[in-house]
């Protein structure tokens, strides 16, 4: 891979808080930038929910857009008064509404000509180990949709030119597309580490045990969501990947936001008979495949992009690894999402920050603190609650006492430096770790403060925190027996 030229940011922080005190919806944004003496607002303004294309209601939103106004004057404030070598980082106070779901990087990297990264909830970035780059791509789209095997044909090629490091691709997707994929890299150059997954070796399986005692104890079939997660599980025979990658269009359930797929994966379908996914689902999965990255493609022609959106914004703002979102129509040679790949998998500070319309990241600051000039700002100094979401830590000793044992424990040093040069994890270790790192997740989210919660749930937070260091000793036991 050629040289990058590697940039180097200071730090600039869009904040967005949602005020439902007031007769009607406003979105209150400032800009913070953090010079040596400390955090400074540069500007402050208020906008109308309706102003970015939402509704006080909560019907679905449809066409959303960032307001002009506020465009214009962060591209301003940015080079007025923060210089050309400054970062934007979006930060979203929950709750925030659809707000999520507005394109905010499709307005505002153009106009300002920077990076712009959302910043989560504090979680702990968790544990990748391995030297290969493995990525599970699942696509459910329009049956022979023409487009689907020169995607993930260029995909797989910009994900071997971003990647420092080998690349192992699985992708699972429908007989059409397959085919036709097949037939491209075939004539294309060797592709050692391409494996397409045969739709037919999916099985119906029925996760709640259940068996019809009309039919002689036969399991009853599973809905067809979950035998997408069992092909893909199968298919990948006990080894963990690192990303999951998922293409299929968005809906809206009522006014709940779902992916679409088709229901057999054999038999894809058109969008009325598909059956609906649901964001736990998806993030259920990629924990269950060991994936520290999560990223969603909206796909060209997609009915609900919106519903796409919330989903990512929703799973990454909670999760602790890093999620994308990928507008297929804006990056059709995946080569934007492949960057961002590279910037995850690369040694800190060895790739540039993610930056392009077509995507949204979110990144723990521990992802990108090396392309950083000033440091990222701690969450548990006063002021910077809108960081971590929650109370500081040394606002109680229940939590000064869990957390940062907790955080510790989620990141998994003993399973990163045993695999960080196998080709492959076993799925089950990477699985376990995706799951003490949701348990440290929720904790962080939750860990009491004196005066805010009772005496009793502070207690239970030290139990939780107790039980997650004992689970992770465990696994770790384990892994050094196998």
């Amino acid at each position: 891979m050629a040289e990058a030229l590697i940039e180097r940011w200071r730090l600039a922080v869009l904040r967005v808080r949602l005020d439902l005190a007031r007769s009607s919806p406003i979105a209150a944004a400032e800009l913070v930038g953090y010079p040596a003496d400390g955090a400074t607002t540069y500007w402050r303004a208020d906008f109308d929910y309706g102003a970015f294309g939402l509704s006080e209601g909560t019907g679905p939103p449809t066409r959303l857009v960032v307001p002009p106004d506020l465009v214009e004057a962060v591209t301003h404030c940015l080079d007025a008064d923060l210089g050309a070598d400054t970062a934007l980082w979006l930060r979203l106070v929950p709750p925030y509404g659809h707000l999520g779901a507005v394109p905010w990087e499709a307005a505002l990297v153009p106009a300002t000509g920077r990076p712009l990264v959302r910043v989560p909830d504090q979680l702990p970035p968790g544990s990748d180990p391995g030297r290969v780059w493995t990525v599970a791509v699942a696509v459910s789209v329009a049956p022979n949709a023409p487009w689907v095997a020169g995607y993930l044909s260029s995909f797989v090629s910009s994900l071997r030119s971003a990647v420092a490091s080998d690349v192992d691709v699985h992708v699972f997707t429908d007989p059409g597309a397959e085919q036709a994929l097949r037939r491209l890299l075939h004539e294309g150059p060797d592709e050692p580490r391409v494996h397409l997954h045969d739709s037919r070796n999916a099985v119906w399986l029925d996760r709640s045990g259940q068996h019809d005692p009309h039919a002689g104890g036969d399991v009853l079939p599973a809905p067809g969501p979950v035998l997408w997660g069992d092909w893909i599980t199968a298919g990948l025979d006990g080894r963990a990947v690192r990303a999951l990658h998922i293409v299929t269009d968005g809906a809206f359930d009522g006014d709940r936001p779902v992916l679409s797929v088709s229901a057999d994966p054999a038999v894809p379908t058109a969008r009325s008979g598909r059956a609906y996914v649901s964001a736990d689902r998806v993030r259920r999965l990629a924990d269950r495949v060991g994936a520290s990255v999560l990223s969603f493609g909206s796909p060209p022609g997609n009915p609900c992009d919106a519903a796409t959106r919330i989903i990512a914004d929703h799973v990454g703002l909670r999760r602790a690894g890093p999620t994308l979102y990928s507008a297929l129509p804006l990056d059709p040679a995946g080569y934007a999402l492949a960057q961002a790949h590279a910037f995850v998998a690369g040694a800190p500070g060895s790739v540039p920050i993610p930056r392009d319309p077509s995507l949204f990241a979110y990144l723990q600051p521990e992802f990108v603190q090396a392309a950083l000039q000033d440091p990222w700002p701690d969450p548990d100094r006063p002021g910077q609650t809108w960081l971590s979401g929650r109370a500081p830590i040394g606002d109680s000793a229940t939590s000064g006492a869990i957390l940062p044992n907790a955080l510790g424990v989620a990141g998994g040093d003993a399973i990163t430096a045993r695999y960080a040069d196998a080709d492959s994890v076993p799925m089950w270790v990477a699985a376990s770790t995706r799951y003490i790192e949701n348990q440290v997740a929720a904790l962080v989210r939750t860990a009491g403060v004196p005066g805010e919660t009772p005496a009793a749930k502070q207690a239970y937070d030290l139990g939780v925190g107790q039980a997650i260091a004992e689970l992770r000793a465990l696994v770790d036991r384990r892994m050094r027996e196998s």
